[in-house]
Order: C-alpha cells, then structure tokens, then sequence
C-alpha cells in the first residue's frame, strides 16, 4: 500500500545551520500523527517541507507515490491543507470571506462560487462552531476565534492531508478538545499530522507519535511506546512522571517539578495510608527532601504515588497485615530517617504496627491530626503517647513546610 505522505531521507537547512538531518517517515490514509518535541527541534520546519513550502537539500517528500515537486499549485492545495502557528490577518475580510478563500484551489479564476461551494464554506463554519461570527471582521474576533476560523477555511479546501502546527495553541480548554475530537473525526478519511506541545492532547487524539530531538526523530509509535519517562526525558531534558490514565487507557504526563535530592537532603519517612498522604509525599519532593514511605498497601493511593515518584517504599499485598518482615524494614528506614510525618490515615489492626515502630525511635515525629480508629482505642493511645514524648502536631502543609525549613525539631 502506498503511503497517502511520506518523507524519505530528507534533510533541511536554513543557511549553514541544518535543522532537519535525514528525516523519514510515512504516513498511511486516515493517520493522526502527533510530532512532539522541544523548541527549535524541527518540529515546523519539518511541516513546511512537506507542504512544500521548503524544498529539501536532500531527499524527497512524495503524496501518494508521486513527488510532491511535481505537483502544480492548485493541485497540491486541494491535496494539501496546512494552518499554521501566526494567526494574524493583516485585511478586514469578514469570516465568512476567509473562510470562502480555501475553496479557490476549486474554482477558475475570477469564477463565482457556486451553491456547493457555498455549503461546503457554511458546514466547515457549522463544524467549527465559527457559523455565528460569519459576519463579523477578523480582525474583531478573538484569537482563539481566529484560529478556529483558519482552521474552518483549510477544512472548506477539502483536503487530503491536513497539516497542522499547533492548531490548539491560542484555544481555551473547551475549544482544544472541541477541535481535537473535531480532527479526530475527519481521520477515516483526511490523514493529519500536526505539531503539538500538550503531551497529554496528542496521547489521548493521536493514533502515532513522532518523537524528535535535534532535528532527528527519537521514536515513533504508539503513544504508549513513545510517552515513556525515558524517551521523554531525552528528548526535552526533563523528569517526567507517566501513568495510565484510568478512564482513557492512555498515557498521562506529569512533569517532575522541583528540586533533585541530594546526598545532604534531609530525609523523611511518611507513615501515611488511604490517600491521606499523597499530596505531602510530592510536596516533600518538590521541595527536594529524600522521602521514604510505608508500609503501604500495594492498591493504596499513596503507595501509587510514591511508586510513581521513585521513593523507597515498604509494601504489602492488598487487604494484607503488616507483616514481621515489613515492620524490621519500616524500623531500619525510621532509624535513618531524620524526622518523621505521620498522616491522618485511618488505622486498623492491618496496619497498627506503623504505629507502634514509632514507640521506638527518637526522631522528630510530626502529626497531621487523628485519623479514624478501628482498633478500640490502641491507636489513640498511641499518638497519645507519641505527642507527650514531644510529638509535634501541624495544622498542614503549609505549616510542615515552614517548621522543616526552619529547621525546628
């Protein structure tokens, strides 16, 4: 089968400096491919020569196994459909007069448009949700307005590929995923291929990802293959933390924001369960402290969390007590550990020997309040005990913080 686009080998420079090095990719009818990478990586320039806006130094871009140099003007404009980053229009054409434009590659010169013409404007308008500002200037609407009115304009083109960069760039929330599923939707029959800075936009919309660095492509694939913490990390030079998303099966990305442990970091043991310490354990991290955590249930919401944040962590089977095992290493941890946050977590008699390890040390302990008891008492008397032997109680966060940072015991 012949790819519907297809870059083969091609290179590109813009004086001495070349941008793109030996580039491949093909495309098949009906893909969306997202192309990520850093600034200044490629990612355009690599769009522009497939429109052919740039021709190659070396190689060759073919649309449907014909190079694309020789294709006339015309031709390529009703193949291909490109919105760009600049969304400024420098004359007060109406948007319904923009939107008309991107039937010209259809029409004779100075032909009128025809009725088909016409409704196929009205229904690109209708499918962006521009419809209603049709009679307003362009240079009078938003830029989010303006975008989805370019947008509308190369979809009156009726193209076969849709190039795109960063078509959600000036776009609130809404109009982002309205866009995407809009684009989505075209796929069976246009193949796309856009730019992207959103890492989460193009997991979830796009079938393929292009993965560059240094005008070269990293990885290509799926988003599961490709998203991964290590391909990411070598390609934009930053930590980032991926999960599957539990309603859409893709990869979510989160950056590692913060300050990297060092060996002089202070270290932190958090005793915490049921959620109730998800948010100190990446706070703690954000701020550069060495964190250890547990012992946590494997199906806990902490212990997801420490995982994902590469903490050493103490764990046991769902539903399990804590065993014998588990506590000598919860012991071992609190015995290097410089201080010590126990959260709010309900006990039981599952995980009461959290607890009671804390009987026997004599580090700095910092309570965030009194959890559920199920245990007829043991644990209240526990953090009893705990806070006559000078335990420290904190309202929160904000209040841990400003204690750890002013080195209070």
């Amino acid at each position: 089968m012949t790819p519907t686009i297809s870059a083969d080998n091609i290179s590109v420079k813009y004086g001495d400096h070349r941008v793109i090095e030996q580039f491949s990719l093909a495309v098949d009818q009906g893909g969306f491919i997202g192309i990520l990478g850093p600034n200044g990586c490629g990612k355009t320039t690599f769009l522009r020569a497939l429109s052919r806006i740039l021709k190659p130094d070396q190689g060759a871009v073919f649309i449907e196994g014909l190079d694309a140099e020789s294709y006339d003007s015309r031709t390529l404009a009703k193949t291909i459909g490109c919105v760009g980053q600049e969304t400024d229009v420098a004359f007060p054409f109406t948007v319904r007069e923009i939107v008309f434009m991107g039937r010209y590659p259809h029409i004779g010169k100075l032909a009128p448009l025809s009725p088909k013409d016409l409704a196929i404007a009205d229904e690109a308008m209708k499918t962006t949700n521009t419809f209603p500002l049709a009679d307003r200037l362009i240079t009078e609407v938003s830029g989010g307005e303006r975008q989805r009115v370019l947008i509308a304009r190369t979809l009156t083109q009726q193209p076969k590929i849709l190039l795109l960069d960063e078509p959600t760039s000036h776009l609130d929330i809404n109009h982002q995923i309205e866009i995407m599923d809009l684009i989505r939707d075209l796929t069976p029959k246009i193949t796309v291929i856009g730019v992207f800075h959103d890492l989460n936009l193009a997991s979830y919309f796009c079938d393929r990802i292009v993965l560059m660095k240094q005008g070269k492509i990293l990885a290509v694939g799926t988003p599961m293959e490709v998203l991964t913490p290590e391909k990411i990390r070598e390609s934009f030079s930053i930590g980032m933390m991926v999960s599957i998303h539990p309603l859409t099966g893709k990869p979510h990305l989160m950056p590692e924001y913060g300050v990297q442990p060092t060996p002089a970091s202070t270290r932190i043991h958090v005793i915490s369960g049921g959620g109730t310490g998800t948010e100190i354990l990446h706070t703690l991290c954000l701020h550069g402290f060495s964190v250890s955590a547990g012992v946590l249930a494997a199906n806990d919401s902490d212990c997801l969390a420490a995982v994902k944040l590469g903490l050493e962590t103490i764990i046991e089977p769902p539903f399990a007590v804590v065993s014998d095992k588990s506590v000598q290493k919860l012991k071992l941890m609190l015995a290097s550990a410089d201080k010590i946050v126990v959260t709010g977590m309900p006990v039981g008699y599952g995980n009461l020997a959290n607890l009671k390890a804390l009987t026997e040390v004599s580090k700095p302990v910092y309570l965030f309040g009194e959890g559920d008891d199920y245990t007829n008492g043991e644990a209240t008397h526990i953090r009893r005990a705990l806070i006559e032997n000078e335990a420290v109680i904190v309202p929160g966060i904000t209040a841990l913080m400003k204690i750890l940072y002013a080195g209070n015991p």
